[in-house]
């Protein structure tokens, strides 16, 4: 070997010495980045139930769903009488010579009264048993709203935990590419210096080399950024011990999926009490045309009343009418009503067409995700028995050591891609659960855990004041 050459080797063995070093630095890193976080949830179960629960996205749906029941408790007071108090107090002139003495008329004196009055409503066009029974509606509107809400963030805290895993095995995937890629170095190097390669094959291996380190610093960028997203959704730094799960007893065909779809559906639940709601809408702008009617009853105390010196007790009970014969813009009304009906209705129809969409989408990627896992793993095998023929043919100088790091390159490429091919796999089937509507049960989590049992529009047609004996409880 020449003088240059044996420089060119000196430099090639320092940089793997430091490449090495870098290595060990990374496994390392890898190695406290990983399962360290014991903090977080290991389980995926653990991870969805801690999502459902502590998600403040899900907690302000819960929120607002319990606004809505309240809303629906508070309309009680429609069935209550009315209690008001009222008083006055002042001078007042009055110049009435037909009902005033001469000293009482036209003399300013000071007057006051004190009364309390109470109004019960005893008819008013069914629009208080209406407007019950579109707040029960609305309410059972947002029980399904949260409960789909509840299936979206359970599929996305399954994404959040598999993407970690799958993370993870990509980074343990590129540290075995890492190692093998050092094996060859060392073995090309020892070469070069039997005279066997030559010297450019060290600067090859080496280049490979730094590549196959570079790769693992991106991976674990990738890998932090899947962590964030993991602890943005799940509430807590992943775990160590994390495994992605399979599933049986799914749909054995597209059809039962789309049909189980379609029968369970939440969000088709909401859109269908959106529908409930705007027939009610009519029913409570009907009634404000026909009679109102109340029973009044009050007590007034007052001191010189109507110029009068002296004290004066009035009280009152009797019954109180009140009908609107004529009040323009009712044509336009009508129309608006039923427009918002047609709405509802035609809105209903685009969810039935989305979640049959849903489910066929899911369907799909299940089918491609299972074939292509199978073809993954045919292709690692076949690459991995490449691989090993051709180290052994390059030690058997047989075969080039371009041909052997393209062949490693392969290896790993198709390596990357089975670990994310069957991680897309895993996730398909999970999908498949949530356009059903089911993952949340899967994972053990009842609706009466995540919701109030939506029931309030059944109960209030059977009678609209039972529902004001509900108890909702308290946030947790």
């Amino acid at each position: 070997m020449t003088a240059k050459g044996q420089l060119q080797a000196a430099r090639t063995r320092r940089d793997l010495r430091g490449l090495k070093r870098r290595a060990h630095a990374v496994c390392l890193a890898l190695a406290c980045f990983g399962p360290a976080q014991g903090a977080g949830a290991a389980s995926l179960d653990e991870a969805v139930r801690a999502a459902l629960t502590t998600n403040p996205a899900l907690q302000a749906t819960s929120a607002e769903m319990r606004a809505a029941a309240y809303d629906l408790i508070a309309l009680e007071r429609t069935y209550l009488p009315t209690v008001s108090a009222f008083g006055e107090a002042g001078a007042e002139w009055v110049d009435n010579p037909g009902s005033l003495t001469d000293e009482d008329n036209r003399e300013w004196k000071g007057t006051a009264q004190l009364g309390l009055g109470a109004e019960l409503t005893l008819f008013d066009g069914f629009q208080r048993a209406n407007r019950i029974y579109d707040s029960a509606a609305r309410v059972d509107g947002s029980i399904f709203e949260l409960l789909d809400a509840s299936e979206t963030m359970a599929l996305n805290a399954t994404e959040a935990y598999f993407d970690v895993v799958r993370h993870r095995m990509l980074v343990d995937a590129a540290q075995r590419n890492l190692d093998r890629h050092i094996e060859i170095a060392d073995q090309v190097r020892a070469l070069v210096q039997g005279g066997r390669l030559p010297s450019s094959d060290a600067l090859t291996a080496d280049d490979r080399l730094q590549a196959a380190s570079l790769a693992i610093v991106q991976l674990r960028q990738s890998l932090r950024d899947a962590n964030a997203r993991y602890e943005r959704v799940i509430g807590a730094t992943p775990g160590s011990g994390m495994q992605i799960p399979r599933l049986s007893n799914l749909p054995a065909t597209q059809d039962a999926l789309i049909q189980a779809a379609l029968r369970n559906s939440f969000r088709l639940r909401q859109a269908q009490s959106a529908i409930d709601q705007s027939v009610y809408e009519q029913e409570i702008a009907k009634g404000a045309r026909l009679p109102q009617v109340t029973l009044n009853a009050g007590v007034t105390q007052g001191e010189n009343r109507d110029g009068q010196r002296g004290s004066e007790t009035d009280a009152f009970l009797g019954l109180r009418m009140n009908w609107t014969l004529y009040s323009g813009g009712r044509s336009a009304e009508d129309k608006a009503l039923i427009a918002r009906n047609s709405q509802a209705f035609y809105t209903r129809q685009d969810t039935m067409r989305e979640v049959e969409e849903l489910a066929r989408r899911a369907w799909s990627s299940l089918q491609s995700n299972t074939e292509s896992a199978i073809l993954a793993d045919r292709q690692l095998r076949a690459n991995r028995e490449i691989v090993r023929q051709f180290r052994e043919e390059f030690t058997a100088s047989s075969r080039s050591l371009l041909d052997v790091l393209e062949a490693e390159r392969a290896l790993y490429n198709v390596e990357f891609r089975k670990i994310s091919t069957d991680a897309s796999f895993a996730f398909s089937q999970f999908r498949v659960l949530a356009a059903q509507s089911k993952l949340a049960a899967h994972f053990g989590i009842a609706e009466s855990e995540i919701a109030l049992e939506p029931t309030f529009q059944a109960r209030a047609l059977v009678e609209p004041r039972a529902i004001f004996a509900t108890e909702i409880p308290a946030l947790e």
